[in-house]
C-alpha cells in the first residue's frame, strides 16, 4: 500500500518498476509490433498496413495477431528492467550520488543503457523475431532455440548483435533523453526557481509518445539493418547481407533511400503508444509506491 512519504527511487527499484512497465505496455500493442516487423521483414509483399494485417488475420486468425508476444515479454520485461535500472545507476555514477545530472550526462547514461539492455537479452530477441515473422517454423520458444542451435548453431543467437547495439545507444540514448527532458520541462515550467509542480501520470502519455516517436525516427535505419540481419534465411528468406553497411548499401541500390524507413509508419503507429503506455505505467507504479515522481 502507498505510503504518503515520498522517496527517492534507486536504480534497483527503477528497473523493477521499469520491467512492470514495459511488459503492461508491450501486452497492449502486441498487434501493432506484429505488424510492424512483418513490415520490416518483407518489405513490398504487402500494400499497405491494413493489408498487412489483413493477410495475418485471414491465415492465423487472433492469435495470429499476438504471434510471438510470450517470448517478446520474457526479453521485454527483463530489458527495460536492465534499461531503467542501468540508465538511473550510470546518471548517479556521472553526476555524483545525490546531484542533478546535466543533459548531457543524462544522454550519455541512456545511451550505456542500450547497450547493456539490448546485449543482454539479444538471443532472446532472436528467438522472438523468428517466431512472430515466421510462425510455423517452430512449435515454441523451447523448439525455436533448439531449432537455430540445431540448424545454425548457437552464433546464430547473436546473429545482428553489432546493429542491434548500434540501433540501441541511439534508441534509448533519444528515449530516455527526451523524456527526461520533456518532464523535467513539465514540473518546472512556469514555476517559481527552485520549486515545481506535482506530476501527473497522465502527464507521461503525451511525453512518452513523443519520445517514442523521436527515437524511433533517430534510430530506424539501423533498426532495418539489424531486422533484415537477423530474419535472413529464415521462412523462405534468402541470405543476402554481409553486415549492417551491406545491408543498408543493398537497400540504397535496390529500394532507394526510401527503403531505408520500409516500415517506418507501422513503426511509428506502434512506438508512440508503446511510449505512452510504458511511461505512463512507469509513472502510475511509482505513484502507487510512494515513489517522488521528480524521478
Amino acid at each position: 500500500m502507498a505510503s504518503g512519504k515520498k522517496t527517492t527511487i534507486t536504480p534497483i527499484q527503477s528497473a523493477i518498476i521499469g520491467g512492470a512497465g514495459n511488459a503492461i505496455s508491450r501486452t497492449v500493442i502486441a498487434p501493432l509490433e506484429r505488424l510492424r516487423m512483418q513490415m520490416i521483414a518483407d518489405p513490398g509483399k504487402h500494400s499497405s498496413m491494413w493489408g498487412c494485417i489483413s493477410g495475418i488475420y485471414q491465415k492465423e486468425g487472433i492469435r495470429g495477431l499476438w504471434a510471438g508476444n510470450s517470448v517478446n515479454i520474457l526479453r521485454i520485461a527483463p530489458q527495460g528492467a536492465i534499461a531503467f535500472g542501468t540508465k538511473d545507476y550510470f546518471k548517479e555514477v556521472f553526476a555524483g550520488k545525490g546531484n542533478k545530472p546535466s543533459p548531457g550526462q543524462t544522454l550519455l547514461a541512456s545511451m550505456v543503457s542500450g547497450i547493456f539492455c539490448q546485449t543482454c537479452v539479444y538471443p532472446l530477441d532472436t528467438v522472438r523475431t523468428r517466431m512472430t515473422t515466421s510462425p510455423k517454423e517452430y512449435k515454441g520458444i523451447v523448439d525455436a532455440f533448439k531449432t537455430i542451435a540445431a540448424k545454425e548453431g548457437p552464433k546464430a543467437y547473436f546473429v545482428g548483435l553489432v546493429p542491434a547495439n548500434c540501433f540501441a545507444v541511439p534508441y534509448y540514448g533519444t528515449q530516455f533523453f527526451t523524456y527526461d527532458m520533456l518532464k523535467e520541462a513539465y514540473l518546472t515550467y512556469g514555476m517559481p526557481e527552485g520549486l515545481q509542480r506535482v506530476m501527473s501520470p497522465m502527464a507521461a502519455l503525451p511525453l512518452g509518445a513523443i519520445a517514442g516517436m523521436t527515437s524511433c525516427t533517430v534510430a530506424f535505419p539501423f533498426q532495418t539493418a539489424w531486422k533484415r540481419m537477423q530474419v535472413q534465411g529464415t521462412g523462405g528468406r534468402p541470405i543476402v547481407y554481409k553486415n549492417m553497411l551491406d545491408v543498408w548499401v543493398q537497400i540504397v541500390k535496390n529500394e532507394g533511400v526510401k527503403g531505408m524507413y520500409a516500415g517506418w509508419p507501422a513503426n511509428l503507429i506502434k512506438l508512440a503508444p508503446t511510449g505512452a503506455i510504458t511511461f505512463l505505467a512507469v509513472e502510475i507504479i511509482k505513484k502507487f509506491c510512494g515513489f517522488s515522481l521528480a524521478t
